[in-house]
């Protein structure tokens, strides 16, 4: 009963050391997709006019990524995770916000084009 007891909790040590082990490994684990999807991200926004249409968003992008290589070269994985995080979510918002701008400089140019058919359709036609 004794040495049962004993194993038991030399059982539970291990287990507990174990989970803490695995636990303490995953967090501590280099985000480098992360920080390749935050890359990705900003240059997704690059090329979709965000620096013209929504350049704080992007510039906040940017600086994220870099405060990502950063933490990841000091090793600070959290840090580096989390600003990866937080640039893929503002590089998709300036992406977001420059396509808008920009469809609706495509909504604003088009209507010019159909006012100024329209007025040359309804202009008279001399004999």
């Amino acid at each position: 009963m004794v040495f049962s007891s004993r194993v038991s909790q030399w059982l539970s040590i291990s287990v507990v050391c174990g989970v803490l082990g695995v636990t303490g490994c995953s967090s501590a684990r280099p985000p480098e997709a992360a920080v390749a999807q935050a890359e990705l991200a900003v240059r997704q926004a690059a090329e979709s006019k965000a620096p013209e249409y929504a350049p704080s968003e992007f510039r906040s992008a940017q600086e994220k990524t870099l405060g990502a290589q950063r933490a990841m070269s000091n090793e600070e994985y959290d840090q580096a995770r989390r600003l990866a995080e937080q640039a893929i979510t503002d590089a998709q918002l300036a992406q977001a916000r420059a396509n808008a701008a920009a469809a609706q400089k495509n909504s604003e140019e088009a209507r010019k084009t159909i006012d100024a058919l329209r007025n040359e359709a309804n202009r008279p036609t001399s004999p």
